[in-house]
């Protein structure tokens, strides 16, 4: 289960990080059957929410907004708020941010982000007919991604936090119900597991979908171009409410945005 939902995030991550906006030409994601994403893009980048119709049934269950208080609060001022309305469903969203021009892998000093689980969160369809959920969950924390740009093109990554729990990227949550995902650590080899996917196509000179180390693989001075965040269960219908914020890119908050930029069906 844990490498369908992975290729499959792949596959999502891959369509949001390099085909968004109004002016990207046609993106499709399609499965072979085994769990294996296709994919179809282009290389032209732009900023925004991407939201995922996976089941094909025509609409879009996950909505993203500001959240309001009590999930919004001083430390947090403009969070956003992933939910499916109270319906289980694989579809998917992603918010993709600019980070600070010039930002390079090699010079971050910080890169994480805050997450929240909300009270309507549930995950369906366990064997025994019952749901399950908590703060736990892994697709409650998020999904990670990266675009960087270096000599050789452009090129993405997907963190899979699985079991991160143990490896130190997530943090315990906090009185106000916040828990923060630290990025920077996994990015620069921390913690010494392959754990890094890149999703787009890979070129000569890299070895492979997986590594452990982003600098090592795209060099010290590559450019950060986007940094993003995906929130759903693409395998399993899930009940979604998770909200997101304090994006950290080395000293600088980025505000993840709301607006839709692209939908994909």
């Amino acid at each position: 289960m844990d490498g369908e939902r992975r290729a499959v995030l792949r596959g999502i991550v891959g369509v949001a990080g390099i085909a968004v906006g109004s002016g990207a030409s046609s993106a499709a994601v399609e499965s072979d059957g085994t769990g294996r994403v296709g994919r179809q893009v282009d290389a032209r980048l732009r900023s925004g929410v991407t939201l995922f119709d996976l089941d094909g049934d025509g609409e879009y269950a996950t909505t993203v907004e500001r959240a309001s208080e009590p999930i919004r609060d001083d430390d947090h001022p403009e969070p956003i708020r992933v939910t499916s309305g109270g319906r289980s469903t694989v579809d998917y969203a992603v918010s993709v941010a600019e980070p600070p021009t010039g930002t390079t892998l090699g010079g971050l000093d910080g890169l994480s982000y805050d997450y929240y689980v909300g009270a309507d969160e549930e995950i369906s369809g366990n064997t025994d007919g019952t749901t399950s959920g908590g703060a736990d969950s892994e697709y409650l924390s998020g999904d990670p991604f990266l675009v960087v740009e270096n000599d050789d093109g452009r090129h993405g990554a997907s963190l899979d936090l699985g079991g991160a729990g143990s490896s130190g990227d997530r943090s315990g949550s906090t009185d106000e119900g916040w828990s923060t995902v630290d990025v920077l650590s996994p990015a620069t080899g921390g913690t010494g597991e392959r754990r890094w996917y890149e999703y787009t196509p890979v070129e000569d000179g890299y070895d492979g979908e997986s590594f452990d180390d982003a600098v090592e693989r795209f060099g010290e001075g590559a450019r950060l171009a986007l940094v993003g965040v995906g929130c759903g269960n693409a395998v399993t219908p899930t009940r979604l409410d998770a909200a997101f914020g304090n994006l950290v890119v080395d000293d600088e908050t980025v505000r993840l945005p709301t607006a839709v930029a692209n939908r994909v069906s």
